[in-house]
């Protein structure tokens, strides 16, 4: 007996003594850009499964990376074990901290002051978003996104009890508990999927000098423009590519990976590509609001609606980025990743960016067109008139795309991080 007692003395010893060294540290995350996961809502046990959901266990694994000698603690419960609990779908994980012991607790604190920390973007409780944290319970209190801190349970003779004079409960003072969305649990939220954080395309307003940049996970960040929605909210089963306005700029498309698009606004659905294989990368509007094209990574153009074919590149074996419709929208330009430009129906070639990695373009009239690199430089064809770029800058992601104001005396660069820089009259 004597010698289990002083086994469990040291085995304290050796873990207090573990987590200070590593309590300055931070656990590790990805590079992530201005799109962030909604508020997590609460979404209670329904069924039991309670095998442990991916993002549970990798969240585990990066705590106790983060926090070594901290305690494994446990993911999954018995079906028959207890009453109501996310453990019994396997998105809950109970963290061995014990909060009377100075080391331990302060790790904890410590992992919370990350995840609740605004992030450069400005987002609150960013990590806790992206990661899907949907409460927490610890010593005696529990925070939810949408109010933080407040008290679980008090401390009487005779347990602790809920307030308000409720039952007992678990004072949850030898262990951390965490419980995900289902959405966190399987590792849909930005944290497991950055890119999806990231800008992916942008749509200049057709009649101001305003703009909208669309990111992956289906956000919409309007700029001097109005929001019409997005897709934020939903987990999509493939990333945003483009966003492209209605000649109104009263509403926008949003288009998928796969060619599935998403109409907002005034904007009408004319179709999406059918199939999964399809990979598409930009798409651009009619001068109407009756159609619109669809251009897939190899070059080919997929019309919808009353929108008219005039022409793909498949046969040039060129990778393309992007496409844009002449302001007639009887013609458009399709432009490769190695420079390459093609010009289709009342659209004039004016030349080729030789030796550029191209991130995207936009029209000036019918004849001519600016392309932008993915480090900056900007290229002007045509009766385009460079206005500046940021080559040579340091840009902290590669630039996504340009969008020229409607004189075509200005336009926006923005980078998958969401930077702006602005030309012209933009």
């Amino acid at each position: 007996m004597l010698k289990s007692r002083i086994s469990a003395v040291l085995a304290v010893a050796v873990l207090a003594a573990a987590v200070p060294g590593a309590v300055a540290a931070k656990p590790s995350q990805p590079k992530l850009g201005p799109a962030i996961d909604p508020q997590p809502g609460y979404e209670g046990q329904r069924k039991c499964s309670p095998s442990a959901k991916p993002g549970v266990e990798r969240f585990r694994s990066l705590v106790l990376r983060a926090y070594p000698g901290t305690g494994y603690g446990s993911i999954g419960r018995p079906c028959n074990v207890g009453g109501t609990s996310e453990h019994k779908e396997g998105r809950a994980w109970d963290w061995g901290i014990n909060a009377r012991i100075a080391s331990q607790k302060r790790a904890a604190e410590n992992l919370f002051e990350w995840l609740f920390a605004k992030d450069s973007y400005g987002n609150g409780y960013a990590m806790a978003h992206r990661l899907g944290v949907m409460y927490i319970i610890f010593n005696r209190r529990i925070w939810f996104p949408g109010s933080g801190w407040r008290v679980y349970c008090r401390q009487k003779p005779r347990g602790c009890v809920a307030p308000g004079g409720g039952g007992l409960r678990h004072p949850h003072d030898d262990h951390v508990h965490f419980s995900f969305t289902w959405k966190g649990a399987r590792k849909r939220t930005t944290f497991w999927s950055p890119s999806r954080s990231m800008i992916a395309g942008v749509a200049a307003h057709p009649g101001s000098v305003g703009h909208w940049a669309a990111a992956g996970n289906g956000a919409v960040f309007p700029h001097g423009t109005s929001y019409y929605g997005s897709k934020a909210q939903t987990w999509l089963k493939r990333p945003v590519v483009d966003i492209a306005s209605t000649p109104s700029g009263a509403g926008y498309w949003l288009l998928r990976s796969d060619g599935r698009v998403m109409a907002f606004g005034d904007a009408v659905m004319k179709g999406s590509v059918k199939g999964n294989k399809t990979r598409v990368v930009g798409m651009s509007s009619t001068a109407n609001r009756r159609g619109y094209w669809i251009l897939t990574r190899s070059g080919r153009v997929l019309s919808f609606g009353k929108a008219v074919g005039h022409g793909g590149a498949r046969s040039a074996g060129a990778t393309m980025t992007g496409i844009a419709a002449t302001p007639t929208g009887l013609g458009y330009w399709l432009f490769a990743t190695d420079g390459r430009v093609f010009a289709f129906g009342d659209a004039t070639h004016r030349g080729n960016a030789k030796n550029s990695r191209i991130a995207g373009g936009d029209n000036h009239g019918t004849d001519g067109y600016w392309l932008v690199t993915e480090r900056g430089r900007v290229r002007a064809f045509g009766s385009a008139t460079s206005l500046g770029d940021v080559a040579g800058r340091r840009l902290g992601s590669p630039i996504v795309g340009l969008a020229a104001t409607p004189s075509g005396e200005g336009y926006v660069i923005v980078t998958a991080k969401g930077r702006i820089f602005s030309f012209g009259d933009a």
